[in-house]
């Protein structure tokens, strides 16, 4: 019981530390056992009481369930306007760096962050200079009432809005329907989508903020 009480804080120091686990060799060493397999024989033991998680076939994944996930990394590809829909705008593609953020903030699809520019969205909780969290969607996967990034077709033309899908009169298939992209502000006007003229870029899976200081947050890509 000693033995796997110090093991247990030697696993917890090396985590917070290196944020994987030592080999069996490390262990074996450390904690002055005769052999990798006495080593692992004790690691087992923690995994059977629960206080130990690991991926199995997998190397240095003896991880302490008291621990905390560790950090996701996630681009940040660069703005996203939230602006007048008669203002849909022009935004050059750039790499502002890799968000490490606690992982019960990133859904399993995300795939990049963007910076929010604009107020049309304050009527959804989305505010100037939050953050996003953009997970890929297709036409068949969104629903009406996600918050989506649309890019006009062959230009760098951004929007976030919120799709509102509107089944046309006497319509019978999805792709039949009007879609709008409606800003969140009572003082602006929904754009009608033609959707083959729009690309999704992805639906808001999660968002933060604001942040107008990104060097607090942002490791240089």
């Amino acid at each position: 019981m000693v033995d796997q009480d110090r093991l247990l804080s030697y696993l917890e120091a090396y985590w917070e530390t290196h944020g994987y686990s030592p080999t069996l060799e490390e262990v074996r060493r450390q904690m002055g056992f005769a052999s990798r397999s006495h080593a692992r024989y004790h690691l087992l033991a923690l995994v059977q009481k629960g206080m130990v998680a690991r991926e199995p076939g997998k190397h240095r994944t003896w991880r302490p369930v008291s621990l905390p996930p560790p950090p996701v990394s996630i681009p940040l590809k660069g703005v996203v306007p939230a602006s007048s829909p008669d203002q849909v705008v022009e935004v050059i593609p750039q790499d502002l760096g890799t968000l490490r953020l606690p992982a019960a903030w990133v859904p399993r699809r995300c795939q990049f962050a963007l910076w929010v520019r604009g107020e049309s969205m304050i009527g959804r909780g989305i505010q100037p200079y939050d953050i996003v969290l953009i997970e890929p969607v297709t036409w068949s996967e969104v629903r009406s009432g996600d918050l989506v990034v649309a890019r006009l077709r062959g230009r760098n033309q951004l929007t976030l809005k919120e799709l509102v899908i509107e089944q046309a009169k006497g319509a019978t298939r999805k792709n039949e329907a009007i879609y709008w992209l409606r800003p969140a502000h009572p003082e602006l006007p929904p754009i009608r989508l033609d959707r083959r003229m729009w690309v999704l870029e992805g639906r808001v899976a999660f968002r933060f903020g604001p942040v107008r200081d990104l060097g607090a947050i942002v490791q240089e890509g």
